[in-house]
Parts: C-alpha cells; structure tokens; sequence
C-alpha cells in the first residue's frame, strides 16, 4: 500500500478473502440528497434531522360578514368542509419545490393562498408541514478535544469493509481525548400562539389545535443516500461505512402553554437529569490545553425563538426566553446509539376557554 501523507494513516480491518483491487472509496460523511438538488445537511459525525408537523386547528370567525384567512404557504393545509378542495399541498420535484393548490377560485385571493370562514361559521383546518417537503434542522457538530482525529475515509468492498483513513493530530503530547458522552446535536424552536396564528383581527379566534410532531433523525454515512417517502430504492442503503454514532436530542419544537405528551419512544431522561449525569465534569478539574486551542466542550443549546444553525459554547447552558410553563429543565432528552436511524415523534394540544 502506498505511503499516505503525513498527516493521514491507515486503518486497516483484516477480512479475509478481500481484495484492495476490488474496494471503492468512501468519504464520512457521505452525501445525502435523496431527490435531486434538493439536499439535506448533516452535522460532523453525519447525523441528519428532519421534522414534520401535523397540526388540526379550530377557528371561528365572530363578525357579521366573511373573512379571509392567509396561511403562510410554508405549510400545506386542508379545510375541512364540503368536499375537501380547499387545500394546498407541496412536493419536490427535481429539487423544486412545487406547490398544487385543490380549487384555486376558492383558496386564492390576490394571489396570496388561504381560506374564507363565513359570518359566525367554526372550521377545521389541517396544517402541515410533510414528508414531501420537511423542516430541515441543522444539526450541531460533535465537539472533541481530537478536533477533526477521526474516520474522514474509508475503502469498502462487496466482501465488507477493508481499510480506512483517520486524520491524525499534530501533538504526540496527547494520548487521549476524554471521554465519549452523548452530546445534545440540536436546539428547540418555540412555538407561541400569537406568532403561530398572527391574525390581526379581533373577529377571527383560534378555539383549539391538537397534532403530532415527527422528528426523523437519520446516520448519513449508514445510508449514503436514503429517501423521505415514496418510492426507495434498496441499493441505496448499503452497509457502506455504517457506524455506530452516540449523541443526544431534544424536542425540535417546543409549543407554549400547550400540553406536550406521549412521547414516542419514551425520552431517556429530562434536560436537568442529562445535565446532572453528563455535565459535572465541568465543576472538576480542566485537562491541560493543547497548543491548538481545543474547544469547550460544556455549551449545549440556547432555548429561544429562533432555530439555532450552530451552537455557542458557553460555560453554562444558557435559555433565553424562560417559558412560564415548561421548565427548560423538564425538556425531554433521548440518548441515542445508532447505525440507521430513528424516529422520535410527540403529540401536542391546545385549549381556550372561548370567545
């Protein structure tokens, strides 16, 4: 085998009966765009997130004379009344997001997409954010005092895995890393009621809404190149560099005032009990720094109204806004260990007293 350069080695698994002829080149993470250009991003360890919301919501229009409700076409939605053709529904298709409206003369008005509710008329509506076209999350990176020392390739064969690349540290002075624990990879949205449903008039009164939350978190290099829905073709999931990966999450979607319940699976432990068993090796005492500034490894996430794309580390974990309700430290955390991946999904409900 050829020398690499200096800064690489060679991880080899003996298999018996490969042949390195016969191997094909690898890289970690693997690529994941199951439909075209449309492409899905992945943390350093190829962690993937994606997230679906499913919402039914009641409205009552109390004025005397029709009104006409805008809904942000980020979400598909279905009125439920007479036959069902007032909906909106979006696909991807070659990378384009391409939406299909039912009835136009119904649901379209000076060219923005909604619905009318009549004098006094309650309604239905489903509001949804589908598998066709999901709410990509960002996933953070998992932080190391190795930096980027890990698998970036490997050479794999019909037979198995043969051979691999590790990117090596500079310093001989460090032997070890710490230790691996689950880190927390993503950061909750909050969902508060007057900025989900912003409807500026008096008339219109949001009486109820109940749903269910999806999060598909799935392990890139696992699956080079899965699908969403549909049609998928099986080749596509391959054993090709499928490792195993330890982190934690927490819910994408955090929904104010509203009630939050059966959690599927059952989530391991809450955000207090995750910060009690993985966090106390903050309050002893600091391995010696390297001469490359390594980073700190205590910041998790910021609980706020806007989706973090990366996270701050801090020395403690920050939330900002506090929710008068939902104690951050109750928030639930599943600990993960996986090679696939996994789906985690939770139900919502939400009630007013009336009008």
């Amino acid at each position: 085998m050829k020398r690499l350069a200096a800064a690489l080695f060679i991880l080899f698994l003996v298999i018996s009966g490969v042949s390195f002829a016969a191997a094909e080149t690898y890289t970690i993470p693997g690529s994941y765009n199951p439909t075209g250009a449309y492409s899905i991003p992945y943390n350093n360890i190829g962690i993937s997130e994606v997230v679906t919301v499913d919402l039914n919501v009641t409205l009552v229009n109390t004025a005397q004379y029709p009104k006409f409700v805008i809904v942000n076409p980020r979400y598909d939605f279905k009125v439920y009344r007479l036959d069902g053709s007032e909906n909106l529904t979006s696909k991807i298709l070659d990378g384009q997001i391409y939406h299909v409206p039912g009835n136009e003369n119904k649901i379209v008005l000076n060219y923005y997409v909604g619905f009318w509710i009549m004098p006094y008329e309650t309604v239905m509506v489903n509001f949804k954010i589908s598998d066709q076209n999901p709410y990509v999350v960002q996933t953070m990176d998992y932080k190391s005092l190795c930096g980027n020392g890990k698998i970036t390739q490997v050479d794999y064969s019909s037979n198995g895995t043969v051979g691999g690349v590790i990117q090596e540290l500079p310093q001989i002075s460090v032997l070890t890393c710490g230790v691996m624990y689950p880190q927390l990879i993503n950061s909750p949205q909050v969902m508060y009621l007057n900025t989900m449903f912003p409807l500026m008039d008096s008339s219109i009164k949001v009486i109820k809404y109940d749903g269910v939350v999806r999060m598909k978190l799935t392990n890139v290099p696992g699956n080079p190149q899965p699908c969403l829905s549909g049609y998928c073709d099986e080749k596509a999931f391959g054993e090709k560099a499928n490792f195993w990966t330890l982190f934690a999450v927490t819910v994408p979607l955090v929904f104010s005032n509203a009630e939050m319940y059966d959690y599927t699976p059952k989530y391991t432990m809450t955000f207090k009990e995750y910060m009690d068993q993985y966090m106390n090796f903050n309050k002893a005492s600091k391995p010696p720094q390297t001469s490359n500034s390594a980073p700190k490894l205590s910041g998790m996430f910021t609980l706020s109204n806007k989706l973090l794309s990366g996270v701050t580390i801090a020395s403690t974990p920050q939330f900002k806004p506090k929710l008068p309700e939902k104690s951050e430290d109750n928030l639930p955390v599943w600990v993960i260990l996986m090679k696939g991946e996994v789906e985690i999904s939770y139900r919502v409900s939400w009630r007013t007293g009336g009008w």
